[in-house]
């Protein structure tokens, strides 16, 4: 896996982390009662100043309500747990918990407590915390011992993970502190979120204190969290925040990521430095004005490829001193298999950092050898009558596509898919592609694919009334063109059609002014070559398929 798709996924799995730490806020409790709700109650302490500093300490509660309504009375039953911690300088001072229960009342028509409370001073008179009768519909409101403006639509964010959008109610203010921390006097902002319909989604509240304790001046700050982490109620969420939040930044790295790595990726870089003027430059552009000087059985072709890959959408890397293109590359649009020529293959290789090379090369350190090719020349094309049967071949056209695509998937990998042959889309686009078809209801083609049903053998692709028997790619150049991608069905080989699909491309390619076909074949191939003898193709050297590990299918040279 490359270096940038590690990252990626690094990055998005650290995202995933992150939110799956917030899924719990999004629970919804299915349930008998009323109204239902678990909350967490983080309270903390931080010294700042004099007596206090270097002191910490933290309150944290999990709840669990239950509420039920009989006419304007609602009966809650909860329980709370909850630790204590406090430390000084670092070191632990105190650290205990417990469970409480509690039972109690309140109205349905102002929220006040009716009897008992699960407050630690007389609830008489005081409005429940977590429940707004009647929901928002006014200016201010009370709860506890306060009183709230209602501010408009706030977002909070549960557990500092998850965002919720709620109705926002504040108070801020100051009273003076007596109690087991001192005498301070209390500067505080309270915000409390609630649904429309009056039920709590968080409170978040932030206190100064300043003042002395036990003689001792002294300050601390107070911050404490309510999140409701389930509920019986619809909390709403904040979808377009959440996306902000954990997918635009990951998606923008992700861009900023690709730019700086495409900058440093396909940045020119020097090789071969004996002086000045014999630098060469290996970089993904190819320069205009240079001569070329690319030492290959290919080189007639360079021009007639660099047309191709620009129609074809592929990418042109090159090797050149500034004069003279010294060699060249085109890599395929997935980035993972590139055709290469000139002295300088090695070095474009390794720059384009390919899977998959075919190069003039015999060997190429990092790489294992896939397959040979002994590549072949045909010549004095003006001087030669070439023949073939036009009733049996014809020129594709783009309703033959997608039998096309199927024939070759099956021979490349042993599926029909067409995603797997895509690149003959790409092929019509600039490339000659001749077919041989047959209409299924002549008798050798009646006899052939009876014998392959009674084998249960893959069928051809019958479409239009005619029975697709094989394929053949062209690419014309100036002078020379070139052959690739011959394909026959099984069923229908050594019948003469894959000479029949040579002699018609050549036909072909002399039509157009080409003097010349230069073709790869694979070494084992002797049928193909033995095609190739009748025009006395001379050999001219090899081409060989590289390859950073085995392939699970087959990669051609498109």
């Amino acid at each position: 896996m490359k270096k940038r798709s590690i990252l990626f996924l690094l990055m998005l799995i650290i995202s995933v982390f992150i939110q799956l730490f917030g899924i719990p806020y999004l629970g919804i409790n299915f349930t008998d009662h009323d109204l239902e709700f678990d909350y967490v109650y983080n309270w903390d302490i931080t010294g700042t100043g004099g007596w206090y500093l270097g002191y910490t300490e933290n309150f944290k509660a999990n709840g669990h309500y239950e509420v039920d309504h009989s006419g304007s009375v609602a009966s809650v039953s909860c329980v709370i747990t909850w630790t204590f911690q406090s430390w000084l300088e670092g070191y632990l001072e105190e650290d205990y918990g417990g469970k409480d229960y509690y039972s109690f009342t309140y109205s349905l028509i102002d929220g006040q407590y009716l009897s008992f409370g699960d407050q630690e001073y007389n609830a008489t008179g005081l409005n429940v915390w977590f429940h707004i009768p009647g929901g928002i519909q006014t200016d201010t409101y009370s709860m506890l011992n306060e009183t709230y403006e209602f501010v408009g639509d706030g977002l909070i964010w549960s557990g500092h993970l998850m965002p919720f959008t709620g109705k926002r109610l504040t108070s801020a203010g100051q009273y003076s502190r007596d109690d087991v921390y001192g005498q301070f006097e209390a500067t505080y902002t309270i915000d409390e979120y609630f649904t429309p319909e009056g039920y709590l989604i968080g409170e978040v509240l932030h206190e100064e204190n300043i003042g002395y304790s036990s003689g001792y001046y002294s300050e601390f700050v107070l911050n404490s969290y309510v999140f409701i982490t389930s509920s019986s109620y619809l909390r709403p969420f904040c979808i377009w925040m959440y996306l902000l939040a954990y997918w635009a930044p990951l998606l923008f790295l992700a861009i900023i990521f690709y730019v700086v790595y495409e900058h440093y990726r396909w940045k020119p870089r020097v090789i071969r430095a004996r002086g000045k003027k014999q630098e060469v430059v290996v970089e993904r552009k190819m320069l205009g004005g240079l001569e070329f000087s690319v030492d290959s059985p290919y080189s007639e072709m360079i021009l007639a490829y660099l047309s191709r890959a620009k129609i074809q959408g592929k990418t042109i890397v090159s090797a050149h001193n500034q004069e003279k293109l010294k060699g060249i590359g085109f890599i395929e649009p997935n980035g993972k298999v590139g055709t290469f020529f000139g002295k300088y293959s090695e070095d474009l290789i390794l720059y384009t950092k390919v899977k998959y090379a075919h190069a003039e090369l015999s060997r190429l350190f990092g790489f294992k050898t896939i397959e040979k090719y002994d590549v072949f020349k045909i010549e004095y094309l003006q001087g030669m009558e070439v023949h073939y049967d036009a009733n049996l071949i014809e020129p594709a056209t783009a309703q033959d596509l997608d039998a096309i695509m199927r024939l070759i998937a099956n021979e490349d990998s042993g599926t029909k898919k067409k995603k797997d042959a895509k690149w003959v889309i790409e092929a019509a686009k600039s490339d000659i592609i001749v077919i041989a078809t047959a209409s299924p209801k002549e008798e050798w083609v009646k006899e052939i694919l009876k014998e392959i049903l009674r084998r249960n053998y893959k069928k051809p692709e019958i479409y239009l009334d005619r029975v697709l028997l094989g394929v053949g790619f062209s690419t014309p150049g100036k002078e020379t063109g070139w052959l690739y991608g011959l394909y026959v069905h099984p069923a229908f080989r050594n019948k003469g059609i894959g000479r029949a699909l040579v002699n018609a491309r050549l036909s072909i390619l002399k039509e157009l002014g080409c003097n010349s076909a230069i073709t790869e074949i694979a070494e084992w191939n002797s049928p193909a070559k033995n095609i190739y003898d009748d025009f006395n193709a001379p050999k001219l050297g090899k081409v060989t398929l590289f390859g950073t590990k085995m392939p699970k299918v087959k990669v051609r040279r498109f």
